[in-house]
């Protein structure tokens, strides 16, 4: 009875102790490989709610779970990582970051449109629900606390809450580079890629093409980037080199999910959006029009479409067609 009692004891003494869920956990585990791969996942810090935050790595396959490693958990603001000699930060102004939104949403209108001829074969087919895509700034922070550690790669765990997020990144020599210039290379992929991949995304994580495929996917609608230029120990021919990431959200190149839908534009829009002025072939949040696809029966009359702030006319070539079958004069 005395040894019985012992091991009772025994057993009480963790659970009567006020833990967190962390420590709790930990105390079912027996295997010191286990226990240090679990304390490697950080517990959950009450100053820091993306420190408990785990990323589900669903582009990944087999998808896997990163605990405890967000980007915004581990990296503290504003501080730069020891990779980051002589670094810059070089941040976006707001017209910047216009221009970034601008040209994804302009190459994204051109598939969306059925604009792009090319391809392996090409051309690419038409999206249905394509979304425009907006700034997002926890999406920026998120780029930018990455940037600031100087590594040319992807990071661990960036998914927020709200959705899991996607990852383009570029580097070039700092100073020289046009950021507008590493979107167009990430879409030049599109030369390589075969138009019925889009109805069931299979590429290997690593591939170039992936590129492409994130910059068009049909149900991502954030955006958020940073950049950095550091003196690197890469190469002794290049004094300063620049890095340059992009965050989409939700996330695209997801294995067995269908880049888009096929159909004529915007003609599959999401509840509460509709073909965007700036770019018709998108589905947008605001300042939109819902266009109906009929047929042509009678005169189409082209008429200038302004918005009430005073935005400029629909771009050619898309032009609003009104078509008018009579008017009666009372």
């Amino acid at each position: 009875m005395e040894i019985h009692g012992y091991l009772i004891l025994l057993i009480l003494i963790p659970f009567s102790k006020c833990l967190t869920s962390h420590d709790r956990m930990l105390s079912f585990l027996s295997r010191n490989k286990t226990r240090i791969w679990f304390k490697n996942q950080a517990g959950p810090r009450p100053d820091n709610a993306y420190c408990s935050l785990c990323c589900l790595n669903i582009t990944k396959n087999p998808v896997g779970k990163k605990c405890g490693r967000h980007t915004l958990c581990l990296y503290e603001k504003g501080k730069m990582g020891p990779a980051c000699k002589g670094s810059v930060n070089v941040g976006f102004s707001e017209e910047e970051k216009a221009a970034i939104v601008d040209i994804h949403n302009t190459v994204r209108n051109l598939v969306a449109t059925g604009t792009e001829s090319r391809g392996s074969p090409g051309p690419q087919y038409k999206a249905a629900n394509m979304r425009a895509l907006e700034w997002n700034d926890e999406l920026e922070e998120l780029a930018r606390r990455w940037v600031f550690q100087c590594i040319y790669g992807h990071d661990v765990c960036r998914d927020l809450e709200k959705y899991p997020v996607g990852q383009n990144i570029a580097r070039g020599i700092g100073f020289l580079n046009d950021d507008m210039a590493y979107v167009a290379d990430w879409y030049s992929n599109v030369n390589d890629f075969h138009r019925d991949w889009i109805y069931d995304y299979q590429l290997p994580y690593s591939d170039i093409r992936a590129q492409y495929t994130q910059l068009v996917w049909a149900e991502t609608y954030q955006i958020g980037c940073a950049r950095i230029v550091f003196q690197g120990p890469e190469s002794p021919s290049v004094s300063y080199w620049e890095h340059f990431v992009c965050n989409y959200g939700p996330t695209g190149n997801i294995p067995g999910h269908p880049v888009y839908r096929v159909g004529e534009p915007c003609s599959q829009c999401p509840p509460g959006t509709g073909c965007s002025l700036d770019y018709p072939g998108l589905c947008g949040q605001e300042q939109f029009f819902n266009i109906t696809y009929v047929k042509k029966t009678h005169r189409a009359v082209n008429i200038p479409a302004t918005t009430p702030g005073g935005r400029g006319a629909i771009k050619a070539p898309f032009v609003l067609l009104v078509f008018m079958s009579f008017l009666t004069l009372q």
